[in-house]
């Protein structure tokens, strides 16, 4: 492993005293970001699962020894933790801003729709890789449960503004949700056109509404 360098600095100038403190070099040039640690990591969860999520793979993806990686990172698990971070961030962020935009019951929830057709801003690819984890590991699967709360209740939020009662709210938010979760568990393969052909009718079944 590539050792962090650091740098000698004098001090105690001008006080009769001397000593040093150590100042830690910057990392080469070459050596890949936070972020584009977190990025490779993502794609090799998506593409091999959590297993495939270690320092020496990635490490070789990025075309670097393991010295790059702890130039960023103090260990693995902070790598997961990042990673984990990320996905709470990039997978729901996006889903909360669209239903946070006024409008109809039937029109936030066509945004959603949209948002999850289109796949910007939002990876069914990525949820379910880390739901696979979650199974492998308690400690993220108390984040993934975390995170599926914070989107339900979001969804509800919206029916409850468009005036539905607060049980009938939870029902429809959580069959919205579930709906989706399990359409991506499936691997049921539509094409872009076909999914959309059936927004408005999916749309109106869910809430009741025309």
């Amino acid at each position: 492993m590539t050792e962090k360098k650091s740098t000698p600095v004098k001090t105690g100038a001008g006080t009769g005293k001397t000593g040093r403190t150590w100042r830690r070099t910057p990392p080469p040039e070459h050596t890949p970001s936070t972020q584009e640690w977190v990025d490779t990591a993502r794609q090799t969860l998506i593409e091999e699962g959590i297993v495939g999520v270690k320092i020496d793979r990635l490490a070789k993806i990025a075309g670097v020894t393991r010295g790059g990686f702890y130039w960023r990172f103090k260990n693995h698990t902070e790598l997961l933790d990042k990673l984990l971070e990320d996905w709470r961030t990039c997978n729901t962020q996006p889903m909360l801003d669209v239903l946070a935009t006024p409008g109809t019951v039937n029109e936030r929830l066509s945004r959603l729709a949209n948002l999850y057709i289109s796949e910007q801003g939002f990876s069914p690819a990525y949820d379910r890789a880390v739901r696979a984890w979650a199974n492998l590991a308690a400690d993220v699967e108390a984040v993934v449960q975390e995170v599926d709360a914070i989107r339900i209740e979001a969804i509800r939020k919206v029916f409850v503004e468009g005036g539905y009662d607060e049980d009938d709210s939870m029902i429809r938010a959580r069959i919205v949700y579930f709906h989706q979760v399990g359409y991506y568990a499936t691997g049921l393969r539509e094409s872009h056109e076909q999914r959309q052909a059936l927004v408005r009718s999916y749309v109106r079944v869910l809430t009741g509404r025309d």
